[in-house]
């Protein structure tokens, strides 16, 4: 139950959770909560757009915006629920925001302690007739505990490890040209040549016929360790895959199958009708992601040293036909690629990922910049997301 609190003490409250290292390092997350404490010092009652407009964007709407204020209120939920089991487990004062609400309640948490342990000599007195029953049902819980383990639930991984599933893995290549009458090991590329079609395409184009299709094609480090780690997360999950090379790709296979691509978007060639295409915020712009929201253009471009790479890399989440699913993993360098399905193949951070969003079913394009050494990550942060409408 909410108790009335002297309005200086909640305002120190509010000062020390905002220096926690847990939210100073958010300032969207330090204006939404201060935000919302003033607002329900008032007694206000807040809806979605007002607090759109005053802590994100004067022009803010939800629907121009995707959802922004409900990611922020679910980031905001988990933050309070972490700092009040760890540092601010011994707070006089606890800031309660519950689910669906926009409304910050404050509670004394001495006295709700008070009551808990009220309760606690209720139930002591109640429970022993039912202990039996309960430790019958610990046993049944634990005989099951490896095959529910077995079965948890992995996001955006689900549909791919339901049995039966059809699953196919897309590879990003290189379509690899010889000429007929060359020296051996002379191999010949081109960026528009990315399937047997294209190849064709550029001999007609070009009244060449001196050149033939190699039958062999080329990959990045990437992909063979992405097809590794993959194998891995999948026969953990009891499911499998068929691996496809983006040049042998028909848009039929989208349509009876879910779909991982992984690799290089410059070398696509069928997947370029399904990437990105239910996107109002991202495209490509040659080599590198640009993001387009209200009027403001953002180019993401890679740089490189001697020491360190710095790469922007997505993982985009689609329905596709007849209930089928995609998964993309693209960048234009390895460690963009190599980086995220790393990631993407880990429960912890699949679990931390979608504190992000607002449900586990959300369709999403999420973008990242990776930072590495030799091709090997050493940092990975979540810098844009846009959610997909359903």
């Amino acid at each position: 139950m909410e108790q009335e609190i002297d309005t200086n003490n909640i305002k120190e409250h509010l000062t020390t959770i905002t220096n926690h290292r847990l939210f100073n390092k958010s300032p969207r997350i330090v204006n939404l909560i201060t935000f919302l404490v003033e607002q329900s010092l008032k007694g206000n009652n807040l809806k979605e757009d007002i607090i759109g407009m005053e802590v994100f964007d004067s022009d803010y709407t939800a629907v121009k915006n995707d959802g922004l204020v409900r990611v922020y209120m679910h980031k905001l939920r988990k933050k309070l629920s972490s700092y009040y089991a760890e540092e601010g487990k011994d707070a006089p004062i606890e800031f309660v925001l519950e689910k669906g609400t926009y409304k910050i309640k404050f509670e004394v948490k001495g006295r709700a302690n008070e009551k808990v342990e009220e309760r606690k000599v209720l139930d002591r007195k109640s429970r022993k007739p039912i202990l039996a029953i309960a430790f019958a049902f610990l046993i049944l819980v634990c005989a099951f505990a490896y095959y529910y383990t077995s079965k948890q639930h992995q996001y955006l991984w689900d549909a791919f490890f339901v049995k039966g599933a059809s699953n196919v893995c897309i590879m990003a290549d290189q379509v690899v040209m010889l000429k007929k009458a060359g020296n051996s090991g002379e191999f010949i590329t081109d960026l528009k040549v990315n399937s047997t079609e294209d190849f064709i395409q550029h001999i007609e184009n070009h009244q060449i016929d001196s050149l033939q299709k190699a039958d062999f094609t080329f990959f990045t480090k990437a992909i063979p360790h992405s097809i590794y780690k993959l194998s891995q997360w999948f026969f953990q999950h009891q499911s499998s895959f068929v691996p496809l090379t983006e040049s042998e790709l028909r848009y039929e296979e989208t349509k009876r199958n879910n779909i991982i691509y992984i690799g290089q978007f410059k070398t696509m060639s069928v997947s370029k009708e399904l990437f990105l295409r239910n996107s109002k915020v991202f495209k490509v712009d040659g080599v590198h992601f640009v993001s387009h929201k209200e009027d403001k253009i953002k180019h993401y471009r890679p740089s490189f040293s001697e020491t360190v790479r710095s790469e922007y890399a997505m993982v985009a989440y689609m329905p596709l036909t007849a209930g089928t699913k995609a998964i993309y993993i693209v960048s234009n360098n390895d460690i963009g690629t190599m980086a995220l399905v790393n990631k993407f193949t880990d429960p912890q951070f699949l679990s931390s990922f979608y504190f992000n969003l607002p449900s586990e079913d959300a369709y999403f394009n999420a973008l990242f910049k990776v930072e590495g050494m030799e091709r090997t990550d050493i940092s990975c942060e979540l810098v844009e997301l846009e959610l997909i409408e359903q």
